[in-house]
């Protein structure tokens, strides 16, 4: 039970989130029903250093019929001796249509904010198809679209406001180990489309590890990389993760 709570304890936050990760293969309900995740975790010290941070999500699913509604959200806020130092939050709405047994057509909507990126506000919208197929314990889902994205800076960046069409591709693979152990990569690309130097990547590696049945402590990697991010902001961001996470 120690290792546990000082698992739970260890989170550090990433300073940005360019691209949200919407896919969970490990999130799954029947043909008909409702299904959701919420994480939440924490950290601290006191003394020589003094910080707290923490990060709270959720995930939905709906599932009726041909459709599938998902709605995503998280927020991360935390101090260090006092003066705030991570202040991010995000919401993330999509709808799947199944065409088939293996594809689908996506439509998504997203708002994010990210203080110390000097990301004021970032929406989009957007939609594709999606492609997925499943074999015992192994699932793989590939998507391709493209969606219209504003983003707003604090006033210190360069171009306070741009607006612009980018590509949206990822792949997602997940694997089941046993009962009890899951493992998850899923690797996103979207480059501008008048600008195929201007992209953003994302790479998130998780394992979750069921502690009851409903009950999980996951363990994640993500990897975010901005070819263009304000100035002042470094291009490369790396966050690891430790919490618990309950599904129902």
């Amino acid at each position: 039970m120690q290792i546990i709570i000082i698992l739970f304890l260890l989170f550090t936050p990433a300073q940005a989130w360019a691209i949200i990760n919407a896919e969970d293969l490990d999130l799954s309900v029947d043909a008909e029903g409702f299904g959701g995740k919420f994480g939440f975790s924490v950290s601290g010290s006191s003394g020589n250093s003094e910080k707290v941070a923490g990060e709270a999500s959720g995930r939905l699913l709906w599932r009726h019929g041909p459709h599938t509604n998902m709605f995503v959200a998280s927020h991360a806020y935390g101090k260090s001796r006092g003066v705030r130092d991570t202040n991010k939050s995000f919401a993330h709405l999509r709808h799947r249509y199944a065409l088939d047994r293996t594809w689908d057509a996506e439509l998504f909507g997203q708002a994010q904010q990210n203080e110390f990126a000097l990301l004021k506000l970032r929406t989009l919208l957007g939609g594709g198809l999606r492609w997925s197929q499943q074999q015992g314990g192994l699932s793989l889902a590939i998507g391709l679209g493209s969606f219209i994205e504003r983003e707003e800076l604090k006033a210190a960046a360069n171009e306070p406001v741009t607006s612009l069409w980018r590509g949206n591709s990822y792949i997602s693979l997940y694997y089941a180990l046993n009962e009890r152990v899951r493992l998850q990569n899923t690797l996103y690309y979207q480059p501008a489309w008048r600008d195929p130097a201007d992209f953003r990547l994302l790479d998130d590696v998780a394992v979750s590890l069921s502690l009851t049945d409903t009950l999980d402590l996951k363990l994640a990697v993500e990897i975010a990389n901005d070819s263009r991010p304000p100035a002042t902001i470094k291009d490369t961001d790396i966050s690891y993760k430790t919490g618990l996470e309950l599904r129902f």
